[in-house]
């Protein structure tokens, strides 16, 4: 299977009227998938209490540095996802900015309950850049398992090697030890290819590109980093905010803050693990910060994150219109 999408219909079939209602329908779908997203990012917003935030004492040192390892983070998911498709075999790939505009378009989709928004976001936007749809299917679902796996795996490490890991629930442990080894069984090259041809058999979609074990356990080591990462932005931030908090909470508050996202990912139909992420994360607070305090950095978190994704948006969608821009002068100025 090539890199690029099915080629279009031939002969009759492919008349200019039929190609232009192609057209207008994807402009169709494209624009309301944009403006479900922006419904759902204001309902975000409309949902924060933001009176909480009056009067509150931040070093703005600390902001400034998790905002900038969170933007990071962003970018190791765009770089995953390409070492994702490359390993499912794509070859002509776009530009690492044309892949990492398209993940940040659909990393915001993320606040559309449930998880399909956001991930059937990413497959049509990649799909109108010629890559093959059933290609970023799988590779949607290796990024998801991944996920699920490195993060879980992480933040129960992490807090393993603190000693204050007895006093977080053992269920709640246990569920996030569960997922990840789920997961991982899910992703042995020989189970989940049987289950990708089976949904792709009942689909009828052909034979999907099989997962082999480096593809895993590339996915894997990177998401592993991503969530040391992402982890290690949210520990910065709550320096931001609490005093309390010093350079030997730093393990543990990356822990915690991967830990709850898994709570978060395991969760159907929340938007962006809105709740249940921010209900466990409360809880581990708790451990190091007084409840105040640790009522605050939730909050706080919950809008800084938001922040992070606009920015990530926009860094993205910049680069790769000005890639775009400086492609167009030279075609045009060979010389």
């Amino acid at each position: 299977m090539s890199s690029t999408d099915e080629p279009p219909a031939e002969g009759p079939a492919a008349t200019p009227a039929r190609e232009q209602g192609r057209s207008a329908r994807g402009r169709a779908l494209r624009w309301t998938f944009y403006a479900a997203t922006a419904v759902a990012f204001g309902w975000f917003a409309w949902k924060v209490e933001w009176s909480q935030l009056d009067g509150v004492s931040v070093r703005w040192g600390w902001v400034a540095a998790a905002t900038v390892v969170g933007v990071l983070f962003c970018y190791v998911g765009a770089f995953t996802w390409r070492v994702v498709l490359v390993g499912l075999g794509a070859r002509e790939l776009p530009p690492f900015r044309t892949l990492a505009d398209v993940h940040a378009k659909a990393w915001l989709a993320r606040y559309i309950p449930g998880t399909l928004p956001w991930i059937a976001g990413k497959v049509y936007l990649a799909a109108q850049l010629g890559i093959a749809r059933s290609r970023l299917a799988v590779s949607a679902l290796v990024e998801a398992a991944a996920q699920v796996v490195a993060a879980g795996t992480v933040s129960l490490l992490l807090l393993a090697v603190d000693p204050r890991i007895g006093e977080i629930s053992p269920t709640l442990r246990v569920a996030v030890a569960i997922g990840a080894l789920v997961g991982l069984g899910a992703m042995t090259p020989a189970v989940f290819n049987r289950i990708l041809r089976l949904g792709f058999r009942l689909l009828r979609r052909g034979a999907p590109d099989p997962v082999d074990w480096p593809l895993v356990g590339r996915s894997l080591a990177l998401y592993s980093g991503g969530a040391v990462v992402s982890g290690a932005s949210f520990a910065l931030l709550v320096f931001a905010l609490a005093p309390e908090a010093w350079a030997g909470d730093l393990l543990f508050l990356t822990g915690a803050y991967g830990f709850a996202g898994v709570v978060g990912m395991l969760t159907p139909l929340v938007p962006s693990g809105l709740g249940t992420k921010d209900a466990t994360l409360l809880v581990l607070l708790l451990i190091i910060v007084p409840a105040p305090t640790a009522a605050l950095v939730v909050l706080v978190s919950r809008v800084w994150s938001a922040a992070v994704d606009v920015l990530f948006w926009a860094v993205a969608v910049s680069s790769e219109r000005l890639r775009r821009i400086r492609e167009e002068r030279a075609s045009a100025d060979p010389a």
